[in-house]
């Protein structure tokens, strides 16, 4: 066995397979933050943010739930505003990917996703660095809004309207010439969703991936929607990609690019 030394050195060495922003909309990281309270209010609720990996720009709401349908709706006006990304990165709370009887029908978040050829990627469990540009920019945002003491969630949401219209329309970057992340968008064909986009009442499973990205067990196995896969010993402390192929309803497992491991993955459309 390894010495936890080694297996510390194994695992650095190890090449972090998580999606890469080459431009804007190639990488959307999404999260959900909360509860939060307003003062003298015991109401639950929640900042979502979606945020742009490459050019940064963000898109916001305040709500008071974190159900499936919430998110939902977030979603798409998100992708209303900043357009389509080619992957969404999540991490794996139940409002993003399902739990229980989702595992073979796929959660609606999930559904709708593929519905829009959009790739959402999964990071591994308890490993929120892994979606860093986003939780970094939680971490900023929030000392600066929730220092004030708000009374009422429409004060919040004007807070947060403007605090949009300043990272997008107002920050500039040296990487894009002193540009701002909208004047960096201006002219690129973007894919948005209309502005009469509705969601279909029934989603069926579109064709299309869905990857989770894992840290192999001590046991050799990774957990994709509540089932465990074994993918071998020798992989242990390391990262992987597992991927579902929904029109080959198989789940692969890469290792540094490369196919390692094989399994039928049927999936239901109820």
């Amino acid at each position: 066995s390894c010495p936890p030394l080694r297996l510390a050195h194994r695992i650095a060495r190890n090449e972090y397979p998580g999606p890469q922003a080459r431009d804007s909309n190639h990488v959307h990281q999404v999260d959900a933050v909360g509860p939060r309270y307003l003062k003298g209010n015991s109401t639950r609720y929640y900042f979502l943010v979606c945020k742009d990996v490459f050019d940064l720009t963000i898109y916001m709401e305040f709500v008071d739930s974190r159900r499936m349908d919430v998110i939902l709706d977030f979603l798409v006006h998100a992708w209303q505003q900043l357009g389509l990304p080619e992957k969404v990165q999540f991490d794996n709370a139940r409002e993003f990917c399902g739990f229980g009887h989702a595992a073979h029908s796929l959660s609606r978040v999930i559904r709708l996703c593929l519905r829009l050829a959009v790739e959402p990627v999964f990071i591994p469990k308890g490993k929120p660095q892994r979606n860093g540009s986003v939780e970094n920019f939680n971490g900023w945002f929030q000392p600066l809004l929730l220092s004030r003491p708000f009374r009422r969630p429409c004060d919040v949401r004007r807070e947060l309207r403007r605090l949009m219209m300043t990272v997008n329309e107002q920050h500039v970057h040296a990487k894009f010439g002193g540009r701002t992340a909208i004047q960096y968008r201006r002219g690129k064909q973007l894919r948005k969703l209309p502005a009469n986009f509705t969601i279909e009442t029934k989603l069926p499973i579109a064709v299309g991936k869905v990857t989770f990205i894992r840290l192999v067990s001590i046991q050799g196995t990774v957990n994709i929607l509540g089932q465990a896969f074994k993918v071998g010993k020798r992989l242990k402390f390391q990262y992987v990609k597992v991927t579902i192929y929904t029109k080959f309803q198989k789940l692969k497992v890469y290792l540094k690019g490369k196919l390692i491991k094989e399994f039928p993955y049927s999936l239901s459309n109820k």
